[in-house]
């Protein structure tokens, strides 16, 4: 059996909830701008939009409704995602993960614009988490279609495959520069804010972020799959042109010196840290790879329940390889700097520069002795668990997507918010 041909059961599941959560918002959203109003229409909007439109103005924050809910509902699009990839036959390794490192930066240059308030009233509410975790996945999504197709076409490999993953990538950049510089100029114009941006450093650096995925070519974006390659430098391009944007503000609209110290600790103490556990594990990981074995990935045609019962001598070694090798992998390394990250940026803005915390959940976690020093050992502590976990999770060889996955949802919830604190601080905004 080709076990790309079906989903597990509770893929099955995640996907038929996750249908039902939709329907449910979608009609809430439909019958209230209609004029229904119904207890439906009422949920969605007093536990979940409003807090997002609100936002872009009066920064509402969470409630405890809506933080379960985006919780449960991330799971449940991991889930439902890991079984879609699968299907499709999209690559399941590492690769994976390096190729959307760059939407997890692009969401943070995002917010940080909107809470400089650079742009227009259309555009803000979509770069307010967690409705900018839900844009980035449309422009992930629709960039990784582009480039399946492209590896669909059965020209890929080839020199002409290659030049459309160019095209298309450069085609989406483009577009993602005329919505949001576009919003940026309306907005500042139309307020009288002209000198709070310099356009010559907003047009030249974003040119050079279309033009990526040309002076990208031969370097390691080669390396990725067509439909890798398309989602790798049509992020890495729309990021540059959100940071375009910020460096615009930078040269004019900052207020004073630049802050630089917190990017030192917040970036430099995680890199280390993730440094000394890379040293750790990189030897056994590459002993498991010699062998021809994944760190936590079961060879293909072997289940869970397979491998638990099996009892030879190699799996004894490979288990000991796997202990200590996964934690050489980006899918650990990642979101364990990501965590670290978040917590010092998180104890550096509240305690040092007077920020506060918005969700309901951290806020209570820096009540408990008041000072945020709290969440950052909780932070570390997660780190720890993402590390036990991974040391001895087994993922069969089809669960890979879902391995990759579950390491991405933890970059968002850790890494993604560390580089939107560290960012603000930077900026003062």
């Amino acid at each position: 059996m080709n076990p790309f041909e079906s989903l597990y059961e509770y893929e099955k599941w995640a996907i038929r909830i996750l249908i039902i959560t939709l329907l449910f918002f979608g009609f809430g959203i439909t019958t209230h701008y209609i004029g229904f109003e119904n207890p439906i229409s009422e949920l969605v909007f007093t536990y979940f939009l409003d807090s997002i439109l609100n936002e872009s103005t009066g920064d509402s924050g969470y409630n405890y409704v809506n933080t379960a809910g985006y919780g449960l509902g991330l799971a449940l699009f991991v889930v439902s995602l890991a079984g879609l990839l699968r299907i499709a036959g999209t690559d399941g390794s590492d690769a994976m993960l390096v190729a959307l490192i760059p939407w997890v930066l692009w969401a943070p240059f995002g917010e940080v614009i909107e809470d400089a308030g650079l742009f227009g009233s259309t555009i803000a509410p979509w770069f307010v988490s967690p409705g900018i975790h839900f844009q980035t996945a449309a422009w992930v999504v629709l960039s990784g279609l582009l480039g399946y197709r492209v590896s669909a076409s059965g020209n890929s490999g080839t020199m002409e495959a290659a030049r459309s993953t160019r095209v298309i990538s450069a085609l989406l950049i483009a577009s993602q520069a005329l919505i949001y510089c576009t919003s940026v100029l309306e907005h500042n114009s139309s307020n009288g804010l002209t000198d709070t941006l310099d356009r010559e450093v907003m047009a030249i650096i974003s040119i050079f972020g279309i033009s990526s995925p040309y002076w990208l070519a031969g370097s390691h974006a080669d390396k990725f799959d067509d439909t890798q390659r398309v989602v790798y430098t049509s992020g890495v391009g729309g990021s540059i042109v959100l940071f375009s944007i910020l460096a615009a503000y930078a040269v004019e609209g900052v207020d004073g010196d630049l802050t630089i110290w917190p990017i030192i600790i917040v970036f430099g103490v995680p890199y280390l840290i993730c440094l000394g556990i890379f040293s750790y594990g990189k030897e056994d990981a590459r002993r498991s790879m010699e062998l021809g074995f994944v760190p936590g990935v079961l060879p293909p045609g072997m289940t869970e329940s397979d491998y638990l019962t099996l009892e030879t001598p190699q799996k004894t070694e490979i288990e000991t390889l796997w202990r200590r090798g996964v934690l050489a992998s980006p899918a650990v390394l990642l979101p364990v700097g990501g965590q670290i990250g978040d917590g010092i940026a998180t104890w550096i803005g509240i305690d040092y520069f007077g920020y506060t915390e918005k969700h309901v959940i951290s806020a209570m976690v820096t009540g408990v002795l008041d000072t945020s020093i709290t969440f950052t050992i909780l932070k570390i502590g997660i780190a720890g668990v993402i590390c036990w976990f991974y040391s001895q999770a087994v993922f069969e060889h089809r669960q890979q997507h879902l391995r990759i996955l579950i390491a991405l949802c933890l970059m968002v919830v850790g890494l993604a918010p560390a580089l939107r604190n560290v960012f603000r601080l930077t900026l003062g905004v």
